[in-house]
Order: C-alpha cells, then sequence, then structure tokens
C-alpha cells in the first residue's frame, strides 16, 4: 500500500485524510494551517468595492465560506450585478451552494489559469479579488498587468500551527524511508514544511531525507515553490485540486 503524506490547514484535515484512504493510500497528515476570518474591514471594502460590470474572484472555497459566514443570506445582493469568477470546482460547489453560479471557471484551476482568462477583458475594470491574506502575487501581479483597477480582499487569514507530534512522525518517517510520496497542496504549506524539517534536521540532512521521497505537487505554483526550495515535483496533476493530485500520485505508483 502506497503511503501518502501532506499538510492540510485543520479545518480540512479530516475529510482530506478520508479522501485518500478511500481511494487505498496510508495516510500521514499533520494540520498545517489554521483558518480565521478576516478582518471586518475586509467585508467592509469588498462591499463598498463591488459594482455592477465589476469582475469578483472567488480564490478558494474557504473564501465563499467566510463570506457566507460575514454577509449570510445578503451574499447574492453583494456581489449582484458583478461578472462572478471561480477558481475550480470546489469553490463552484460552494458558491453554488449559497446560490451563487459563475460566469466562468478557468481551464487551469490556478492563479496562472485565472490570468491567462481573464487577461484581456479587464483592461480598465474593477476586479475584486477574494481570497486569503497569503495568496500569492500571481494573479494580483498578471491582472495588474493587464490593465485591471484591482481591490484585493483578505477574507480569510491563515496562520501556522507550528510543531507538533503529527509533523515529527512525518519527519521520521521520511527519514526512515516509511513514506513513500510527500505531497504539497499550496506553496505557504510546502514553505512551511521544508523550514520546520530544516529546523529540526538542519538543511543537509533535511534535504539529503526529502529525497528519499517522491514530491507531488497541486498545480503550477506549489511546483515553482518547490523547486525554489530545492524539491521540484515528481508528479503534478493536470487539473489543479485535491482530489486529482491524489489519482496523479495513485496513478505514477502503481
Amino acid at each position: 500500500m502506497t503511503v501518502v503524506g501532506f499538510t492540510r490547514p485543520v479545518q480540512r484535515i479530516k475529510d482530506s485524510m478520508k479522501e485518500a484512504e478511500d481511494l487505498g493510500f496510508q495516510v500521514m497528515a499533520a494540520p498545517s494551517l489554521e483558518i480565521y476570518p478576516g478582518d471586518d474591514s475586509e467585508f467592509d471594502r469588498m462591499e463598498s468595492s463591488v459594482t455592477p460590470g465589476s469582475v469578483v474572484i472567488f480564490g478558494s472555497s474557504t473564501a465563499v465560506e467566510q463570506c457566507q459566514k460575514r454577509f449570510g443570506d445578503r451574499l447574492p445582493e453583494v456581489v449582484a450585478g458583478a461578472h462572478l469568477v471561480s477558481i475550480g470546482p470546489a469553490t463552484t460547489r460552494k458558491l453554488e451552494s449559497a446560490g451563487l453560479h459563475p460566469d466562468a471557471v478557468p481551464e487551469d484551476f490556478s492563479s496562472y489559469g485565472l490570468v491567462d482568462m481573464l487577461k484581456g477583458e479587464v483592461s480598465g475594470r474593477r476586479v475584486v479579488i477574494v481570497r486569503s491574506d497569503s495568496g500569492t502575487d500571481i494573479l494580483s501581479d498578471g491582472l495588474r498587468d493587464s490593465g485591471a483597477d484591482l481591490v484585493d480582499i483578505a477574507s480569510y487569514k491563515l496562520k501556522e500551527v507550528g510543531m507538533c507530534p503529527a509533523l515529527l512522525h512525518m519527519f521520521l518517517a521520511i527519514k526512515s524511508g516509511r513514506m513513500d510520496v510527500m505531497a504539497f497542496t499550496s506553496p505557504m504549506s510546502a514553505t512551511s514544511f521544508i523550514t520546520k524539517m530544516e529546523e529540526h534536521f538542519g538543511a543537509e540532512r533535511a534535504h539529503a531525507y526529502m529525497h528519499n521521497v517522491k514530491v507531488a505537487a497541486i498545480g503550477r505554483p506549489t511546483s515553482e515553490r518547490l523547486a525554489s526550495l530545492g524539491f521540484p515535483p515528481d508528479i503534478v496533476p493536470a487539473e489543479t485540486t485535491f482530489h486529482d493530485m491524489l489519482l496523479a500520485i495513485k496513478s505514477a505508483c502503481e
């Protein structure tokens, strides 16, 4: 049985473990990040920034959840008249559960896909990005370069959980060769994991141990971050979802 490891936000880890186990993996997982609501001022800015004809991008299902918690049944009213964009399937499902139907979803479910899809449509147009406080600059820089009047809303905050017994257990499994694949689901979680491993073992030994496992990345931004850390991924799914990454790992390890 293939042993796969990953870190996930505290609020997502239980469901993620079950999803991997249902696909036949032996799972080693640890919490990486804690999700906190964005500041009230961020939601006030969002409400005042959305205008008829503007583009509103929801960058994750969590962004939708936090807007639902803040605005409740008023969320459709807040984004009324805007061109709604979802980054991918999970975000689309969350929007639909809130009674909203996105007008567009990129083929590549990532910041790069969003830029490619919108770059010819946003010059001089208000674009509101709703995401975490830790999003990469890929999306914001790409849209600004395309001439967008950009408003970036931090609808939630991500804080590192820090070292914990489950994370140490994963480090020791990697050291001893008891893990087959280490999977990374965001640039921030990749940086956090590698940094903590280096702090625990020292950089040289941590890098040597990481070469005991295959490395999987959920998509291009995470792949680029891993490459910059010295671990270009062995496995990257064609579509940027957690489920597709698991399927790509399963295919690679059969």
